[in-house]
Protein backbone atom coordinates (compact mmCIF):
# COMPACT_ATOMS: atom_id res chain seq x y z
CA UNK A 1 0.00 0.00 0.00
CA UNK A 2 1.03 3.47 -0.56
CA UNK A 3 -0.08 6.57 0.51
CA UNK A 4 -0.07 10.56 0.05
CA UNK A 5 -0.32 12.51 2.60
CA UNK A 6 -1.21 16.44 1.51
CA UNK A 7 -0.86 19.11 3.83
CA UNK A 8 0.02 22.99 3.16
CA UNK A 9 3.21 23.10 4.58
CA UNK A 10 5.77 21.13 6.47
CA UNK A 11 7.11 24.03 8.76
CA UNK A 12 7.25 22.63 12.69
CA UNK A 13 3.67 22.93 14.24
CA UNK A 14 0.57 20.12 15.30
CA UNK A 15 -0.60 18.98 11.84
CA UNK A 16 3.04 18.39 10.42
CA UNK A 17 4.39 17.02 13.44
CA UNK A 18 1.64 14.37 13.43
CA UNK A 19 2.36 13.73 9.71
CA UNK A 20 6.02 13.05 9.83
CA UNK A 21 5.54 10.78 12.99
CA UNK A 22 2.53 8.89 11.11
CA UNK A 23 4.41 8.47 8.17
CA UNK A 24 7.57 6.91 10.43
CA UNK A 25 5.39 4.67 11.78
CA UNK A 26 3.42 3.54 8.83
CA UNK A 27 7.04 3.16 7.01
CA UNK A 28 7.61 0.17 10.29
CA UNK A 29 4.32 -1.27 9.09
CA UNK A 30 5.57 -1.65 5.56
CA UNK A 31 2.87 1.13 4.08
CA UNK A 32 4.94 3.31 2.03
CA UNK A 33 4.29 6.94 2.31
CA UNK A 34 5.01 9.91 0.05
CA UNK A 35 4.01 13.70 1.44
CA UNK A 36 3.25 16.72 -0.35
CA UNK A 37 3.37 20.26 0.29
CA UNK A 38 4.71 23.57 0.07
CA UNK A 39 7.68 22.91 1.82
CA UNK A 40 9.61 23.86 5.27
CA UNK A 41 11.36 23.28 8.24
CA UNK A 42 10.69 19.56 8.29
CA UNK A 43 11.74 18.57 4.55
CA UNK A 44 15.29 17.14 6.18
CA UNK A 45 13.69 15.36 9.03
CA UNK A 46 11.66 13.78 6.47
CA UNK A 47 15.20 12.70 4.01
CA UNK A 48 16.74 11.47 6.76
CA UNK A 49 13.48 9.40 7.90
CA UNK A 50 13.54 7.81 4.26
CA UNK A 51 10.60 9.42 3.10
CA UNK A 52 9.66 11.20 0.37
CA UNK A 53 8.21 14.92 0.15
CA UNK A 54 6.69 16.49 -3.64
CA UNK A 55 6.91 20.24 -3.47
CA UNK A 56 3.29 21.95 -4.25
CA UNK A 57 2.93 25.61 -4.66
CA UNK A 58 -0.35 25.19 -2.40
CA UNK A 59 0.58 27.75 0.62
CA UNK A 60 -2.58 30.02 0.75
CA UNK A 61 -5.37 30.12 3.12
CA UNK A 62 -8.46 30.33 0.21
CA UNK A 63 -9.46 27.51 -0.84
CA UNK A 64 -10.26 28.68 -3.79
CA UNK A 65 -6.91 30.22 -4.61
CA UNK A 66 -5.48 29.39 -8.27
CA UNK A 67 -2.84 27.97 -6.38
CA UNK A 68 -5.77 25.11 -5.30
CA UNK A 69 -6.67 23.88 -8.63
CA UNK A 70 -2.80 24.21 -10.15
CA UNK A 71 -1.98 21.68 -7.04
CA UNK A 72 -4.69 19.49 -7.60
CA UNK A 73 -2.96 18.60 -11.00
CA UNK A 74 0.14 17.91 -9.27
CA UNK A 75 -1.37 15.55 -7.14
CA UNK A 76 -2.84 13.59 -10.11
CA UNK A 77 0.53 13.28 -11.41
CA UNK A 78 1.77 11.87 -8.34
CA UNK A 79 -0.62 9.92 -7.89
CA UNK A 80 0.05 8.35 -11.21
CA UNK A 81 3.71 8.87 -10.83
CA UNK A 82 4.22 7.03 -7.62
CA UNK A 83 1.20 4.43 -8.17
CA UNK A 84 -0.58 6.17 -4.86
CA UNK A 85 -3.73 3.61 -3.70
CA UNK A 86 -4.39 6.35 -0.80
CA UNK A 87 -4.68 10.72 -0.61
CA UNK A 88 -4.28 11.49 2.54
CA UNK A 89 -5.12 15.08 3.05
CA UNK A 90 -4.83 17.40 6.42
CA UNK A 91 -5.82 20.93 6.02
CA UNK A 92 -8.40 22.93 4.34
CA UNK A 93 -6.89 23.61 0.81
CA UNK A 94 -5.09 20.31 0.93
CA UNK A 95 -8.72 18.69 1.40
CA UNK A 96 -10.02 20.93 -1.51
CA UNK A 97 -6.98 20.06 -4.25
CA UNK A 98 -7.07 16.55 -2.75
CA UNK A 99 -11.01 15.71 -3.01
CA UNK A 100 -10.48 16.92 -6.83
CA UNK A 101 -7.53 14.96 -7.68
CA UNK A 102 -9.33 11.96 -5.81
CA UNK A 103 -12.26 12.91 -8.48
CA UNK A 104 -9.87 13.15 -11.21
CA UNK A 105 -7.97 9.63 -10.80
CA UNK A 106 -10.51 7.32 -9.11
CA UNK A 107 -7.79 7.14 -5.88
CA UNK A 108 -9.96 7.18 -2.48
CA UNK A 109 -9.20 10.27 -0.45
CA UNK A 110 -9.25 10.44 3.60
CA UNK A 111 -9.01 13.26 5.58
CA UNK A 112 -7.99 13.98 9.55
CA UNK A 113 -9.84 16.81 11.19
CA UNK A 114 -7.35 18.51 13.71
CA UNK A 115 -9.32 20.98 14.95
CA UNK A 116 -12.33 23.26 14.31
CA UNK A 117 -13.86 24.73 11.50
CA UNK A 118 -15.94 27.51 10.33
CA UNK A 119 -18.45 26.33 8.49
CA UNK A 120 -17.70 28.33 5.37
CA UNK A 121 -17.62 26.05 2.09
CA UNK A 122 -18.40 23.11 3.94
CA UNK A 123 -21.80 24.21 3.37
CA UNK A 124 -21.29 24.40 0.09
CA UNK A 125 -18.59 21.30 -0.52
CA UNK A 126 -17.93 18.50 1.00
CA UNK A 127 -14.03 17.78 1.23
CA UNK A 128 -14.15 15.18 3.91
CA UNK A 129 -13.39 12.52 1.76
CA UNK A 130 -14.44 8.53 1.69
CA UNK A 131 -13.48 8.90 5.63
CA UNK A 132 -13.02 11.58 7.98
CA UNK A 133 -10.63 10.76 11.24
CA UNK A 134 -11.49 13.01 14.21
CA UNK A 135 -8.57 13.10 16.28
CA UNK A 136 -10.74 13.70 19.57
CA UNK A 137 -14.03 12.92 20.73
CA UNK A 138 -14.93 16.66 20.88
CA UNK A 139 -13.68 16.68 17.48
CA UNK A 140 -16.17 14.12 16.30
CA UNK A 141 -19.07 15.87 17.65
CA UNK A 142 -17.99 18.95 16.19
CA UNK A 143 -17.78 17.01 12.31
CA UNK A 144 -21.24 15.37 13.29
CA UNK A 145 -23.23 17.99 14.93
CA UNK A 146 -21.98 21.16 13.53
CA UNK A 147 -20.84 20.25 10.00
CA UNK A 148 -23.10 17.64 9.30
CA UNK A 149 -20.55 14.76 8.69
CA UNK A 150 -22.38 11.51 9.30
CA UNK A 151 -21.42 8.72 11.74
CA UNK A 152 -20.78 6.52 9.23
CA UNK A 153 -17.93 8.53 7.79
CA UNK A 154 -16.21 9.65 10.45
CA UNK A 155 -13.02 7.41 12.60
CA UNK A 156 -12.51 8.36 15.71
CA UNK A 157 -8.63 7.77 16.05
CA UNK A 158 -7.02 9.85 18.92
CA UNK A 159 -3.61 11.38 18.33
CA UNK A 160 -0.30 9.56 19.41
CA UNK A 161 3.10 10.30 20.17
CA UNK A 162 6.24 8.21 20.56
CA UNK A 163 5.86 7.95 24.52
CA UNK A 164 9.20 5.69 24.67
CA UNK A 165 11.32 9.24 23.03
CA UNK A 166 10.14 10.84 26.30
CA UNK A 167 10.27 8.20 28.72
CA UNK A 168 14.44 9.38 29.28
CA UNK A 169 15.06 11.05 32.76
CA UNK A 170 17.27 14.09 32.84
CA UNK A 171 19.38 14.15 35.91
CA UNK A 172 19.47 17.51 37.71
CA UNK A 173 22.80 18.28 36.21
CA UNK A 174 21.59 17.86 33.07
CA UNK A 175 18.41 19.72 34.02
CA UNK A 176 20.28 22.79 35.54
CA UNK A 177 22.08 22.95 32.36
CA UNK A 178 19.71 23.40 30.56
CA UNK A 179 18.03 25.85 32.69
CA UNK A 180 21.21 27.48 32.21
CA UNK A 181 21.10 27.89 28.63
CA UNK A 182 17.69 29.20 28.38
CA UNK A 183 18.85 31.99 30.85
CA UNK A 184 16.79 30.56 33.54
CA UNK A 185 19.28 29.19 35.61
CA UNK A 186 18.17 28.36 39.10
CA UNK A 187 14.46 29.08 38.62
CA UNK A 188 11.61 27.32 39.10
CA UNK A 189 10.50 27.25 35.57
CA UNK A 190 6.88 27.36 34.52
CA UNK A 191 6.26 27.06 30.49
CA UNK A 192 4.12 26.74 27.85
CA UNK A 193 4.99 25.32 23.96
CA UNK A 194 2.71 26.02 20.82
CA UNK A 195 2.04 27.99 17.91
CA UNK A 196 2.44 31.42 18.78
CA UNK A 197 -1.42 32.59 17.76
CA UNK A 198 -4.75 33.99 19.54
CA UNK A 199 -6.21 30.47 19.84
CA UNK A 200 -3.34 28.86 21.65
CA UNK A 201 -4.13 31.35 24.51
CA UNK A 202 -0.35 32.46 25.06
CA UNK A 203 -1.72 36.11 26.49
CA UNK A 204 -3.09 34.72 29.80
CA UNK A 205 0.23 32.65 30.13
CA UNK A 206 1.51 36.14 30.25
CA UNK A 207 -1.12 37.36 32.96
CA UNK A 208 -1.07 34.66 34.68
CA UNK A 209 2.88 35.07 35.10
CA UNK A 210 2.64 38.84 36.42
CA UNK A 211 0.79 36.98 39.54
CA UNK A 212 3.16 34.18 39.79
CA UNK A 213 6.41 36.04 39.62
CA UNK A 214 4.82 38.43 42.34
CA UNK A 215 4.58 35.46 44.89
CA UNK A 216 7.60 33.47 43.74
CA UNK A 217 10.27 36.02 42.69
CA UNK A 218 12.42 32.97 41.87
CA UNK A 219 10.26 31.68 39.33
CA UNK A 220 10.72 32.02 35.05
CA UNK A 221 8.46 31.72 32.46
CA UNK A 222 9.08 29.85 29.18
CA UNK A 223 7.70 30.46 25.78
CA UNK A 224 8.21 27.72 22.97
CA UNK A 225 6.98 28.58 19.93
CA UNK A 226 6.71 30.24 16.35
CA UNK A 227 4.21 32.05 14.54
CA UNK A 228 2.16 35.57 13.79
CA UNK A 229 1.01 36.05 17.46
CA UNK A 230 4.95 35.99 18.72
CA UNK A 231 5.70 40.13 18.23
CA UNK A 232 2.34 40.57 20.06
CA UNK A 233 3.53 38.40 23.20
CA UNK A 234 6.57 39.93 23.22
CA UNK A 235 5.17 43.21 23.22
CA UNK A 236 2.43 41.89 26.28
CA UNK A 237 5.77 40.49 28.44
CA UNK A 238 7.49 43.78 27.69
CA UNK A 239 4.14 46.09 28.73
CA UNK A 240 3.34 43.88 31.94
CA UNK A 241 6.98 44.63 32.87
CA UNK A 242 8.16 40.55 33.30
CA UNK A 243 10.05 40.72 29.54
CA UNK A 244 13.55 40.31 31.58
CA UNK A 245 12.00 37.23 33.53
CA UNK A 246 10.60 35.22 30.60
CA UNK A 247 12.79 33.11 27.97
CA UNK A 248 11.70 32.51 24.39
CA UNK A 249 12.35 30.19 21.91
CA UNK A 250 11.27 29.07 18.59
CA UNK A 251 9.71 26.05 17.67
CA UNK A 252 11.49 23.03 17.58
CA UNK A 253 11.03 19.65 16.27
CA UNK A 254 12.33 17.62 19.99
CA UNK A 255 10.76 19.35 22.84
CA UNK A 256 12.42 16.54 25.31
CA UNK A 257 15.13 19.56 26.70
CA UNK A 258 11.90 22.48 26.90
CA UNK A 259 10.22 20.35 28.59
CA UNK A 260 12.52 19.05 30.85
CA UNK A 261 13.55 22.56 32.24
CA UNK A 262 9.65 23.13 33.46
CA UNK A 263 8.55 22.52 36.67
CA UNK A 264 4.81 23.08 35.61
CA UNK A 265 3.48 23.28 32.20
CA UNK A 266 0.53 25.13 31.09
CA UNK A 267 -1.38 25.02 28.25
CA UNK A 268 -3.53 27.80 27.64
CA UNK A 269 -5.42 27.45 24.15
CA UNK A 270 -8.93 28.88 23.64
CA UNK A 271 -9.80 25.95 20.93
CA UNK A 272 -7.90 22.70 20.59
CA UNK A 273 -8.68 19.47 18.85
CA UNK A 274 -6.36 17.51 20.87
CA UNK A 275 -2.66 18.79 21.60
CA UNK A 276 0.35 17.06 21.15
CA UNK A 277 2.41 19.38 23.01
CA UNK A 278 0.44 18.73 26.16
CA UNK A 279 0.60 15.43 25.18
CA UNK A 280 4.52 15.55 25.23
CA UNK A 281 4.14 17.16 28.23
CA UNK A 282 2.27 14.45 29.79
CA UNK A 283 4.63 11.95 28.39
CA UNK A 284 8.05 13.96 30.07
CA UNK A 285 5.96 13.41 33.68
CA UNK A 286 5.26 17.47 33.83
CA UNK A 287 2.34 18.55 35.91
CA UNK A 288 0.18 20.11 33.51
CA UNK A 289 -2.15 22.80 34.05
CA UNK A 290 -4.44 23.10 30.46
CA UNK A 291 -7.83 24.48 29.37
CA UNK A 292 -11.33 23.28 29.84
CA UNK A 293 -11.98 22.84 26.15
CA UNK A 294 -12.34 20.82 22.76
CA UNK A 295 -10.28 17.29 22.95
CA UNK A 296 -7.76 18.45 26.30
CA UNK A 297 -10.94 17.35 28.59
CA UNK A 298 -10.57 13.85 26.34
CA UNK A 299 -6.80 14.09 28.36
CA UNK A 300 -6.65 15.96 31.62
CA UNK A 301 -8.97 14.65 34.43
CA UNK A 302 -8.92 17.61 36.82
CA UNK A 303 -6.76 16.59 39.82
CA UNK A 304 -5.93 13.17 38.61
CA UNK A 305 -3.19 13.54 35.87
CA UNK A 306 -3.11 17.56 35.84
CA UNK A 307 -5.15 20.94 36.33
CA UNK A 308 -7.93 22.01 34.04
CA UNK A 309 -8.80 25.92 34.50
CA UNK A 310 -11.86 27.81 32.73
CA UNK A 311 -10.40 29.48 29.07
CA UNK A 312 -8.73 32.85 29.74
CA UNK A 313 -8.64 32.37 33.68
CA UNK A 314 -5.28 33.97 34.14
CA UNK A 315 -6.45 33.95 38.20
CA UNK A 316 -6.87 30.31 38.20
CA UNK A 317 -3.84 29.51 35.87
CA UNK A 318 -1.52 31.47 38.57
CA UNK A 319 -3.26 30.17 41.16
CA UNK A 320 -2.42 26.15 40.23
CA UNK A 321 0.62 27.04 39.36
CA UNK A 322 1.56 28.32 42.40
CA UNK A 323 -0.07 25.35 44.06
CA UNK A 324 2.15 22.96 42.13
CA UNK A 325 5.27 24.80 42.81
CA UNK A 326 4.54 24.85 46.41
CA UNK A 327 4.32 20.60 46.52
CA UNK A 328 6.72 18.62 44.81
CA UNK A 329 4.39 15.35 46.15
CA UNK A 330 1.60 16.61 44.10
CA UNK A 331 3.56 17.77 41.25
CA UNK A 332 5.39 13.99 41.11
CA UNK A 333 1.96 12.60 41.23
CA UNK A 334 0.43 14.30 38.76
CA UNK A 335 3.25 14.02 36.29
CA UNK A 336 3.41 9.78 37.31
CA UNK A 337 -0.64 9.31 36.52
CA UNK A 338 -0.20 11.99 32.92
CA UNK A 339 2.67 9.75 32.16
CA UNK A 340 0.65 6.64 32.52
CA UNK A 341 -2.53 7.77 30.75
CA UNK A 342 -0.47 8.61 27.53
CA UNK A 343 1.89 5.42 27.62
CA UNK A 344 -2.37 3.10 27.99
CA UNK A 345 -3.88 5.19 25.35
CA UNK A 346 -2.01 7.90 23.54
CA UNK A 347 0.58 6.03 21.87
CA UNK A 348 2.20 6.47 17.88
CA UNK A 349 1.90 2.94 17.78
CA UNK A 350 -1.55 2.37 18.17
CA UNK A 351 -2.61 5.58 16.12
CA UNK A 352 -0.96 4.02 13.05
CA UNK A 353 -2.53 0.75 13.78
CA UNK A 354 -5.78 2.68 13.79
CA UNK A 355 -4.95 4.38 10.67
CA UNK A 356 -3.84 2.00 8.55
CA UNK A 357 -7.29 0.23 9.18
CA UNK A 358 -9.20 2.91 8.22
CA UNK A 359 -7.30 2.37 4.72
CA UNK A 360 -7.51 -1.11 4.76
CA UNK A 361 -10.96 -0.54 4.89
CA UNK A 362 -11.73 2.18 1.92
CA UNK A 363 -9.00 0.11 0.22
CA UNK A 364 -11.65 -2.44 0.47
CA UNK A 365 -14.37 -0.96 -0.40
CA UNK A 366 -13.13 1.33 -3.21
CA UNK A 367 -11.08 -1.97 -4.92
CA UNK A 368 -13.52 -4.69 -4.23
CA UNK A 369 -10.48 -6.08 -2.60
Amino acid sequence: MKVLQVTTDMNIGGISNYIFELSRALKGKKIDTVVASSGGDLENSLDKAGIPHERLDIKTKFEFSPKVFLSAFAIKKIVQKEGIDIIHAHSRVSQVAGLIASRMTGTPMITTCHGYFKKRLRSVIDTWGDKVIAISAAVYRHLKEDLGVTDNRIELVYSGIDVYKFSKEFSDADIAKIKMYLGLSGKAVIGTIGRLSPVKGQKFFMQAMVEILKRRPDAGGLVVGSGPEGPSIKSLAMALGIDDRISFVDSVLDTREALAAMDVFVFPSVKEGLGIALLEALAAARPCIASRTGGIEDIIKDGENGVLVEVGDAGAIAAAALKLLSDENLRLDLGRSGRRLVQSSFTLERMADDIARVYKSVMRATYNL
